[in-house]
């Protein structure tokens, strides 16, 4: 699903890219063991391209590849990566437009909790990672979801969300199982883990 108007501005603003750049970085580099230097990463739903800007800053990839369900998000990506080893385009995480292992890491800054069919964007994931690939995701759960604040304010699916477990267990079902603990941020708003192809 597009994000609403109040959910862009939450998204696409100075603060959130700060946090991005010093907070969630931080996590997602740890998690990785490092840097993805010499990788093709993908990065799913990539809004104004702050994601892919970190994935090749602080991550030192070597190409991006990302994608995003809004034209409009899209065509800011383009202006603010110009130049860069970037790959923009429109797209849907559950028909990623990628070859079968073809992506060395994948990157979900809090995307697939917006997928109606979740299960299949996990699947489309696993597809496209090589064997040994990685998966960085950071994820709102379901008690989150279900708050009435983001149910007010947010345009979110309202059917068949996860809790942390549930997440994990489906990255197994489709070969990706996790490095480690998931962990807990914000008192349990979100969680972020990661999970390798076997």
């Amino acid at each position: 699903m597009k994000l609403n108007s109040i959910e862009r501005a939450a998204m696409n603003n100075p603060l959130r890219a700060a946090h991005q750049h010093r907070v969630e970085a931080a996590w997602f580099r740890r998690l990785a063991g490092g840097a993805l230097s010499g990788q093709h990463v993908l990065e799913i739903g990539c809004g104004r391209g702050v994601g892919s800007e970190i994935i090749l800053d602080r991550f030192g990839a070597d190409r991006v590849s990302a994608f995003d369900l809004d034209e409009l998000m899209v065509t800011k990506a383009q202006r603010r990566l110009h130049g860069r080893p970037v790959t923009l385009s429109v797209g849907d995480v559950c028909a990623i437009d990628q070859p079968s292992g073809a992506i060395d890491t994948v990157v979900d800054f809090g995307i697939i909790h917006h997928v109606p069919d979740w299960q299949l964007s996990i699947a489309e994931i696993a597809r496209v990672l090589r064997p040994g690939g990685l998966l960085l995701f950071e994820e709102l759960p379901r008690h989150v979801l279900d708050t009435w604040v983001v149910r007010t304010l947010t345009d979110h699916p309202r059917e068949n969300r996860f809790e942390a477990a549930e997440f994990a267990a489906e990255l197994a079902r489709h070969g990706l199982h996790g490095t480690g603990a998931i962990e807990q941020r914000f008192g349990g708003a979100l969680f972020v883990g990661a999970a390798r192809k076997s």
